[in-house]
């Protein structure tokens, strides 16, 4: 397909949106410790007239006054949060904060939904629904909803949206029908072993060796494991060890689950323990897997918000635009399902992949084609204004 160059009705809001996607990119910060950007946000939304609610440590919830007595609330959610990750794109506007960066979006997400507010605001009481804007911090570890949740972010709610952009496409649109996210989880493995000098190994358990144990049945199981949908497990991270002339006597290794179905995420589950036992058996060492968290459960779009989200995505992409079924479904998980639980709600991910780049989500030179901002700000535009049909 040939590159499209944006020239609809928002236009005139291209360079702001630039503007202010480039600044959020430049200066990021991790989840719980968005100051700065909390404070940009704040200022331009009170300039706009927009009433403020503080989150702590960082969350907003805003809202406009002119807007009070309409009949349908919407709420909008918009990222704050970075990743610690080391920027390599070599942009001009590239990351300033040693060690932080927006390798997922979230600085594009803030951009749009600050136009988004502008638009809401200049038109005022002639918007059709009210619109709620929530700046929801700490997404990437998992604790900004039940923040925004306890705040009063979806008090008498008709809707919740959320979107994302992603790179497995050239600019377009996509909604999910029906299911939109996986179930995941994160869980730590201890490896126990037995420390000893290497002169007298036959007196030590090496957890190193039992720690590639299971690195290995891990991609065995991926390979073996057919489930009800998409579903896999991975490692992350792997530490141990502390001297090369000592066996070592404890790994830790952290990965997560994914699946698109719940009963291939408890099977998954059953088959690491399982694997677990036998390389504790085989070795020697004392292994076990713990779970920090609860699991971030899956959400699905609601079908007349689909509906709408189709109508908008054709008008606005035409051709470009994509209904997608569970076999196109990510394996990712957002704790926005807390939101899902409350009201009806609709995901949709807005594709903004650079012709000849490929680099991923939460990758050191991942980037966006900014081309994408326009066209995702007119969509939401329609959607939301489609909701008061």
């Amino acid at each position: 397909m040939n590159k499209l160059v944006y020239n609809g009705r928002f236009a005139e809001y291209k360079d702001e949106l630039l503007r202010l996607r480039r600044h959020f990119h430049e200066y990021p910060e991790l989840g719980l410790k968005e100051v700065e950007t909390s404070a940009f946000i704040r200022q331009y939304l009170e300039e706009l007239g927009y009433e403020i609610t503080p989150v702590a440590p960082t969350g907003l919830i805003a809202s406009h006054p002119s807007q009070r007595k309409k009949e349908k609330l919407v709420v909008l959610r918009a990222e704050m949060d970075a990743l610690p990750i080391q920027e390599q794109t070599g942009l001009p506007y590239a990351s300033k904060n040693q060690g932080c960066m927006h390798a997922c979006g979230h600085d594009g997400i803030l951009a749009t939904a600050l136009v988004m507010a502008k638009i809401v605001a200049g038109e005022g009481e002639a918007f059709p629904v009210r619109v709620r804007f929530l700046f929801e911090p700490a997404e990437e570890i998992g604790e900004g909803a039940k923040r925004m949740l306890a705040a009063g972010a979806l008090e008498n709610a008709d809707a919740f949206l959320m979107f994302h952009y992603a790179v497995d496409g050239t600019l377009g649109m996509a909604v999910h029908e029906g299911q939109a996210s996986a179930m995941i989880n994160g869980m730590d493995i201890h490896v126990r072993g037995k420390s000893s000098h290497w002169c007298e190994a036959s007196r030590g358990i090496d957890s190193i060796y039992g720690a590639a144990l299971v690195v290995q049945a891990f991609h065995d199981l991926n390979r073996s494991y057919k489930g009800k949908g998409r579903c896999l497990v991975g490692i992350g991270t792997i530490h141990g060890g502390e001297y090369p002339n000592i066996i070592s006597d404890h790994v830790v290794l952290r990965g997560n689950i994914r699946a698109c179905h719940e009963e291939d995420y408890i099977e998954l589950k059953s088959r690491i323990e399982k694997s677990l036992a036998e390389i504790q058996e085989k070795t020697g060492t004392k292994i076990e897997m713990v779970f920090p968290k609860e699991p971030v459960l899956a959400f699905a779009n609601d079908p007349e918000l689909t509906d709408i989200a189709v109508k908008a995505g054709k008008k606005v992409f035409h051709d470009r635009f994509r209904l997608e079924g569970e076999d196109e479904l990510f394996l990712s998980g957002d704790n926005a399902y807390r939101y899902f639980k409350e009201t009806k709600g609709l995901f949709t991910v807005f594709l903004a992949a650079i012709p000849g780049e490929n680099h991923p989500l939460h990758h050191p030179e991942f980037q966006l084609d900014e081309e994408i901002l326009p066209y995702s700000l007119e969509a939401l535009y329609e959607i939301i204004r489609g909701i008061n049909v």
